[in-house]
């Protein structure tokens, strides 16, 4: 790596590092003080809390911090002169962008990866510690319906991947064809183990002497292949649903023909997935519009100015994605759609600066 790269690259982490940890303690101090009276009264739950607040925190924090550094990286470049001797020395502006933009994408992708885990819950873990309530308690009185049958459990335990007094209905049109009743249920190896089953077969020829209905008790029996207790339990309360990007995916891929709305989970997975790479292309656009001199330009203006600008635009991706969650418009138009018109507007600007 050239030497002016990894300067370059060396003050943007720093000056990324400082914003962050800034930010990120501001967050906590304030959701400390505003919910101070909720904690709970043990020290370990109270230092969980504000470990989990600061995860929380990240997904907000994170893309200004990227876009902020590069503010304060521009600003002490061009008060220093820096800028103008790297452009004097012949580097170009995209190779001078490079380290950062690279460190940006990198963090983007790192952040999204951590999507895949549970870490994508810390917000709910957060707000369990605050209510005092179990993160893994029980969902009940679930109804819905999966590859044509419709499924009653009354109680889900999706922590435990255990379920109580599940019912089977597996109907043909209007023709119901067999009821399947357990006492309980446990998911292992991708599909639900049932316990204590009784099975009722109905007839489909309904005429005088032919066979009536038949009934079959086992002990176990294995149904219901891919119903994860997850995509169950957010399907119970599709509109206050959280999910992880593996969750989300199978949310979709499970109920895509159920006739369920989805742009909850669909606005999950682009929230998740798609969103966070605003920053490292808004990063791009902001640093071919940012002053190179101080001598023509009032860099405290200028900053305050892209401050704001990033803001704005933080606030109006946060909006849509609530329109979005909402169904008032379709997530690709309100999440995908302004990503893809940032990133084409970067590498408009970068095939312009050759």
């Amino acid at each position: 790596m050239k030497l002016y790269a990894r300067y370059v690259g060396w003050v943007y982490i720093k000056s990324f590092l400082i914003v962050f940890l800034a930010l990120e303690l501001f967050y906590v101090g304030i959701d400390l003080l505003t919910n101070l009276k909720d904690l709970p009264p043990s020290a370990n739950l109270q230092l969980l809390y504000v470990g989990l607040t600061a995860l929380s925190a990240i997904s907000y924090v994170l893309p200004l911090s990227l876009i902020f550094a590069l503010i304060i990286l521009h600003v002490n470049m061009v008060r220093s002169n820096e800028l103008i001797s790297f452009y004097a020395l012949g580097i170009s502006k995209n190779k001078l962008i490079l380290p950062p933009f690279l460190i940006a994408l990198f963090v983007t992708i790192f952040y999204v990866g951590l999507n895949f885990t549970p870490f994508a819950y810390a917000h709910d873990y957060q707000k369990s510690i605050a209510k005092n309530t179990a993160f893994s308690k029980s969902t009940n009185d679930s109804f819905l319906k999966f590859e044509g049958k419709f499924i009653y459990i009354k109680e889900l335990n999706s922590a435990k991947q255990r379920a109580n007094d599940v019912r089977i209905f597996d109907i043909n049109g209007t023709d119901l064809l067999s009821t399947t009743f357990a006492d309980h249920a446990k998911f292992k190896d991708n599909e639900w183990v049932l316990e204590d089953v009784n099975q009722t077969f109905l007839p489909q020829n309904l005429e005088l002497g032919e066979n009536g209905f038949s009934k079959v008790k086992s002990e176990n029996l294995d149904a219901l292949r891919g119903f994860k207790p997850k995509s169950i339990e957010s399907a119970a309360s599709v509109e206050n649903s959280k999910f992880n990007i593996p969750d989300a995916i199978n949310f979709i891929k499970t109920f895509k023909n159920e006739g369920i709305g989805l742009d909850s989970a669909r606005t999950a997975f682009y929230n998740l997935a798609i969103t966070p790479f605003f920053a490292p292309f808004l990063l791009l656009i902001f640093y071919y519009h940012l002053p190179v001199t101080g001598r023509f330009f009032n860099l405290a203006l200028s900053t305050f100015i892209f401050v704001v600008i990033t803001l704005v635009v933080w606030g109006l991706l946060f909006i849509l994605t609530k329109f979005a969650q909402t169904s008032v418009i379709l997530p690709e138009i309100g999440m995908v759609l302004p990503v893809i018109l940032l990133f084409a507007y970067a590498i408009y600007l970068i095939k312009s600066h050759r």
